[in-house]
């Protein structure tokens, strides 16, 4: 008798084991959300496509993943709240504010390109007022800065050079707002004679994602895949350094946008560290690191664990000779992309990153390490202390 196979994305596997709800970083400290059994297989049942949304706690879902991570029954929770939240916004509307955090990458440029003015706007009161009073983007939250030159700008100047070539999906936030990351990924890169190529490309459109335009998102997708294809098939493999845009590129490409030719770009696109890993595995990696006498924590992005990979960046950190590192033990930050920006969020973003800074403080480390921009942003608002991607400090040990 032929066995049919399990329907894994049907809520009824679900068993009760209320496994996501110990995990949930939203339901812990806010009773406004039931939490991702109730959001996600709970809710689906009563579902209806042609009934209007009947849950606006579902906008409360701050899209960490920690409830697939730890389902047993392999229910997709976060897909099943993501698809009933894009319902929700898309019968209520959505404010001009969530339109400007999700299309930042048409005028970061010019944000970029006059930073001295930008960033002057940015950290004044009484613009911040008006973004609160207007836009309901919190006047607690830090800005961004932006810089100049851009790295793109940056990486004209520079003539990359090695053996073999490699693609980098730097992404927006490092184009104009941590140029250093995209330079310190290249310089990288070169150390282990790699000539580096950027591919065109646009946002890869988690932003839009993450506010449930789908639309949108698949927009960005159709975009960006036809070059990452051209890319990989010339026989280069890409790498990106931001965990929430390969997650996106990854994952949602072709599991939630079903966007032609994600999957093939899939099966060559891999984290800087993973790919750092496996040259090291493969005996190619460049480990003459001089002594980086520092104290330093490293946390893990959500997004990076929902790739499955370990923790490629404390494999390859702990090479460095006199480098303290510590695994920082906590879950989600709380930014959760544009989710902490949101007035009448931000608070709930702050109580979610108790526990981050709470085990950041026990640690005492002199800077923070983690892979995804979103965080470090959270890390600097709730500590205060220098954080850097991890290819920062890689980098460093190598050009001390």
């Amino acid at each position: 008798m032929n066995k049919k196979p399990w329907p894994k994305s049907n809520p009824d596997v679900c068993i009760r084991c209320a496994a996501c709800m110990a995990v949930c970083p939203v339901s812990r400290v806010t009773p406004l959300f039931p939490g991702p059994k109730q959001a996600g297989p709970g809710a689906e049942r009563f579902r209806k496509t042609e009934d209007p949304s009947v849950d606006p706690w579902i906008d409360l879902c701050i899209g960490c993943h920690l409830c697939d991570l730890v389902c047993s029954s392999g229910v997709p929770i976060s897909e099943l709240n993501l698809i009933a939240r894009a319902k929700y916004l898309d019968e209520k509307g959505r404010p001009l504010r969530d339109w400007l955090l999700t299309h930042s990458y048409l005028f970061s440029g010019i944000a970029s390109f006059f930073s001295v003015i930008t960033n002057f706007l940015l950290k004044n009161r009484a613009f911040k007022w008006i973004a609160d009073a207007f836009l309901s983007i919190d006047r607690r939250r830090e800005l961004p800065p932006y810089q100049s030159p851009t790295f793109r700008q940056w990486f004209r100047g520079h003539h990359s050079t090695g053996e073999k070539k490699i693609a980098y999906f730097y992404g927006c936030y490092i184009n104009t707002n941590e140029m250093d990351v995209g330079k310190a990924t290249v310089q990288v890169l070169e150390a282990n004679n790699f000539e580096v190529i950027l591919p065109p490309q646009e946002c890869c459109g988690l932003p839009m994602l993450g506010n449930g335009n789908f639309k949108g998102a698949r927009k960005m997708g159709l975009k960006n895949v036809p070059f990452l294809l051209k890319t990989i098939r010339s026989g280069v493999e890409i790498i990106f350094s931001s965990t929430s845009c390969g997650y996106m590129i990854r994952h949602d490409y072709s599991r939630l946008l079903n966007i032609p030719g994600s999957e093939e770009v899939a099966e060559h696109l891999f984290d800087l560290f993973e790919f750092l890993r496996n040259l090291r595995e493969n005996g190619n990696l460049n480990t003459h690191f001089k002594e980086f006498p520092l104290k330093v924590a490293y946390f893990a992005p959500c997004h990076l664990r929902s790739l499955g990979i370990g923790l490629p960046a404390l494999d390859i950190l702990r090479l460095i000779p006199s480098l303290q590192i510590e695994n920082i033990e906590a879950d989600c930050c709380g930014l959760g992309g544009t989710f902490g920006f949101k007035k009448e969020k931000y608070d709930i973003s702050q109580e979610i990153g108790k526990d981050l800074k709470a085990a950041i403080n026990r640690l005492n480390p002199e800077i923070v390490l983690t892979d995804c921009e979103g965080c470090r942003m959270q890390i600097r608002h709730l500590t205060g202390l220098k954080v850097l991607h991890p290819i920062q400090i890689l980098r460093d040990a190598w050009m001390r």
